[in-house]
């Protein structure tokens, strides 16, 4: 008597049944690698800032400050490796935007950082919302920024209100009711002053004149000419980089100092404006959120890793790069290391607070800007070395994130 049809059957079922598993668990294999190699792919983050002109000595910081917090942790977050690709976008709005897209599109980053140049933010904002690109701002703090309330940008460095709204309290307090303002003319620069007159001008102070010069101006003589011939009680100036160097040096030269006091933004006089403006530095007061006197366990440590690594004292730009880095590492390794939910990210960046050499840190949940402490500090000789030393300190400063009436 025969076997039935469905005994004759039953092995060539198990064969083909153990056939399709083996070739699925084949499968599985073949692209398991290929998942992994995903997962654990390099983090890809733009580094994007004005490596050359007016600003290159404020990127140069910038970057090197990353690198001492990326060095801190190896390179490494939730185990994958951090890749930076650096671009330079010349403090140049086209090239700025240019450069944006180039590190979306062929790069294809997970982020952006930077820039520095103000100018080249905001011509970024437009491309930034259209391609929902995650970018953290590490340096420009022209204020609009503040006003935009994209859910995937963060500044980590500073906006012009939380800088100069102290300072136009403690000019108008400590030493003048009168003011000459200057500054480079770009958007930073006009925003800066801007922002100080709104200020100035509310407690009771008057502006006696207000003044731009081109970025890369060599000789300043016609405007401290003019300056000299006003006699302000005092003036209220931001220049940056290669500007701030000539700008103190000749201030100092044309005996204004002890006629006008000068005092300004945040890298006006710094440790990489000091050897090259020596003396002429000396009783510049300027507004900051950063200065290497700081007394912290974090800045010590962070001052003694840059001198360790670049031979020289860190700048406030310095300090912008290194709580980037810690920004952006901390976000991650709170999502395990997935850049891809840009969701997720956002809400972990939002909810990132820690102690960094500036002072405590922490995001304004509404505006994504720093809430920090900010510094009125004094140029001064201590240690054989130009110092800024602090003067004023301001608690817990938030910046209401609103765009003025007028």
């Amino acid at each position: 008597m025969g076997k039935s049809k469905s005994a004759v059957d039953c092995p060539r079922r198990r064969f083909l049944k153990g056939a399709v598993a083996t070739g699925a668990a084949l499968t599985a294999g073949l692209h398991a690698p290929l998942i992994l190699s995903q997962t654990r792919a390099p983090i890809r983050i733009g580094v994007m800032n004005s490596f050359t002109g007016v600003l290159a000595p404020s990127a140069e910081t910038n970057w090197n400050g990353m690198q001492i917090y990326f060095d801190r942790i190896g390179w490494t977050v939730a185990g994958r490796k951090i890749e930076l690709i650096k671009e330079d976008d010349q403090t140049n709005p086209q090239i700025g935007l240019q450069k944006a897209r180039k590190l979306v599109d062929s790069d294809h980053v997970d982020m952006i950082c930077g820039p520095q140049g103000s100018n080249v933010a905001m011509a970024m904002m437009n491309f930034i919302k259209q391609t929902n690109t995650f970018l953290v701002i590490s340096g420009a703090g022209i204020d609009p920024i503040t006003w935009q309330r994209i859910p995937y940008m963060f500044r980590t460095s500073l906006s012009v209100w939380q800088l100069s709204r102290p300072m136009a309290d403690w000019v108008y307090a400590n030493l003048a009711k009168e003011a000459l303002i200057a500054a480079s003319d770009f958007a930073g620069g006009r925003d800066v002053l801007r922002s100080f007159r709104e200020a100035y001008t509310q407690k009771g102070g008057k502006v006696l004149k207000e003044m731009y010069a081109p970025l890369g101006t060599a000789d300043f003589s016609v405007y401290l000419t003019e300056m000299r011939s006003i006699g302000a009680p005092a003036a209220y100036c931001f220049f940056p980089g290669t500007d701030a160097v000539r700008f103190v040096q000749q201030y100092a030269e044309q005996g204004l100092k002890a006629k006008t006091p000068l005092t300004g933004f945040a890298g006006l006089v710094d440790p990489a404006t000091f050897p090259a403006q020596g003396k002429a530095a000396l009783g510049v007061r300027t507004v900051t959120h950063y200065t290497d006197m700081l007394d912290n366990p974090e800045n010590r440590r962070f001052v003694s890793e840059y001198r360790a690594k670049f031979n020289h004292y860190p700048d406030s730009y310095a300090d912008y790069g290194f709580v980037a880095a810690q920004v952006i590492a901390e976000s991650l390794k709170a999502v395990d290391g997935n850049a891809s939910n840009k969701d997720k990210l956002a809400e972990a960046m939002v909810k990132v607070s820690f102690n960094a050499p500036r002072g405590p840190f922490r995001f304004d949940p509404v505006t994504h800007n720093p809430i920090q402490s900010i510094y009125v500090t004094e140029a001064q000789e201590s240690g054989g070395r130009m110092v800024n030393a602090v003067i004023a300190t301001y608690k817990e400063v938030r910046d209401p994130g609103v765009k003025p009436s007028s």
